[in-house]
């Protein structure tokens, strides 16, 4: 980090070390070197750093008119030569070129020749462009249509009918797609390419409306069942979904209204295990609007915890005492060790939780999407406690606590201490069941929304 900061620092001292005088210099090398737009560049970042540096704008006015010129040496060979497009973009280059110069009020000349010149080939290459363009469009030649449709609107704003004619060489490939698409029944990809439209192209709007009308994917959740010991964990996951899937970025999901839903699916549609009997889902999914039922099992539940326990750990207080040494006549620090004892926790708690859905089709009583998701969730404790300040405290063991022993051990060493201190320093809130059941039932309801939300009818 600190040699970041180090390298950070030189450069901004390297930056700040190109004053005006500086960076006039390094234009004037160029100047040496017959390079002048780059001289032109030196000097723009010397008069930004001060704009009214007079040396600056000398040498910006002499290296600027000098790269103009040869911008107009070579936009009268191109056109000499009868290449209207490359002369025309080289009297751009210094046109720009002039512009900007002019905002530092230096200034820099193009004769008015090269500018009428310009005007006549800009209207004769524009004319022949626009010829080509329309002949192209004719052709539905539309990407080559475009092409030189945008040029026109480049070199002459608002020339003809430039700007319809373009967004028909631009929109019209796209328009003809998304129809297809809508033809042959993939709305979603319809509603896709109509969303790369302006509304107010043609009969986009309404045309996109229809394929979203058309293509969109109506879901009834139907009341999840409990094969587990777990009481609620199914009504927790279905509330999960419906909120996930109300809150997808997918226009085409839609969820039929619950009450809707309870008031036509009752106990005699759905069989003892929660399954759809296939008899009625296409009778039910008629009688509330919905093209599929989302059905689900908490297929099980188990929960294996481990309260926290404390357990007695003996350790050793280090403490240092001050001493005196008389000879020396100086004081020093002695460290000695006192048996203390601390108190030690470790608990866990771990959940299984299995969950299937499936996603039927109401019009053939087909599974289109189903799956077990399996979710593991655990969390544990280990830390410790003491009413002594436990950055003295010295793991280790000891047998008597009123006199010393040989197998007394003062485990001192760096590692060992710091471990210590990380078990007094570790978290001491053991999640609950019910906690971690939340947490996997968020899992479950966030696997089943990103599944649904990816099946797409039209692939299958």
């Amino acid at each position: 980090m600190r040699s970041y900061i180090l390298f950070a620092s030189l450069v901004l001292f390297l930056a700040s070390c190109d004053t005006p005088k500086s960076l006039t210099k390094k234009g004037q090398k160029f100047m040496e070197k017959e390079l002048y737009a780059d001289a032109c560049q030196q000097y723009f970042r010397a008069l930004d750093k001060q704009a009214d540096y007079i040396e600056a704008k000398e040498g910006l006015r002499e290296a600027g008119q000098r790269q103009i010129n040869f911008y107009l040496d070579d936009f009268f060979k191109a056109r000499n030569f009868g290449n209207q497009r490359k002369a025309i973009y080289h009297y751009r280059d210094a046109f720009f070129l002039q512009e900007k110069i002019n905002r530092y009020s230096v200034r820099v000349e193009i004769p008015q020749t090269y500018t009428t010149d310009y005007n006549q080939l800009v209207d004769q290459y524009v004319e022949t462009t626009y010829l080509e363009a329309m002949a192209f469009l004719e052709e539905e030649n539309f990407s080559e249509s475009e092409k030189r449709l945008k040029e026109i609107a480049l070199l002459k704003p608002n020339y003809k009918d430039v700007d319809k004619l373009k967004d028909v060489a631009t929109f019209e490939p796209i328009y003809r797609q998304a129809n297809d698409f809508l033809v042959a029944e993939k709305f979603r990809s319809a509603y896709y390419e109509f969303e790369k439209i302006p509304s107010s192209y043609k009969e986009t709007k309404s045309r996109q409306e229809l394929a979203l009308q058309t293509g969109l994917f109506t879901i009834a959740v139907i009341p999840f069942d409990n094969a587990s010991n777990k009481k609620g964990g199914e009504s927790a996951i279905s509330a999960l979904i419906i909120d996930g899937l109300m809150n997808l970025n997918n226009p085409f999901i839609k969820l039929v209204d619950r009450q809707l839903t309870n008031t036509f699916i009752d106990e005699q549609i759905m069989g003892m295990s929660g399954q759809v009997s296939e008899g009625t889902v296409a009778q039910a999914g008629e009688l509330i609007g919905a093209k599929v039922l989302l059905t689900g099992k908490l297929v099980n539940f188990s929960k294996q915890q481990k309260p926290i326990q404390e357990t007695i750990s003996k350790g050793w207080l280090e403490k240092k005492i001050r001493k005196y040494d008389a000879e020396k006549e100086s004081h020093y620090y002695e460290t000695v060790y006192d048996k203390i004892k601390y108190s030690e926790f470790h608990g866990s708690n771990s959940i299984q939780v299995g969950f299937q859905f499936q996603l039927i089709s109401v019009e053939s009583s087909e599974i289109l999407l189903t799956k077990l998701i399996n979710i593991n969730k655990s969390d544990a404790v280990d830390y410790a406690k003491s009413s002594y300040n436990y950055n003295n405290i010295v793991p280790g063991n000891w047998r008597w606590p009123s006199k010393n022993s040989p197998s007394d051990v003062i485990n001192n060493s760096y590692i060992e201490k710091r471990a210590l201190k990380s078990l007094f320093k570790g978290k001491k809130n053991l999640k609950s069941v019910d906690e971690l059941a939340n947490e996997a039932y968020v899992d479950i309801a966030k696997d089943v929304c990103r599944k649904i939300n990816n099946y797409n009818p039209e692939n299958e």
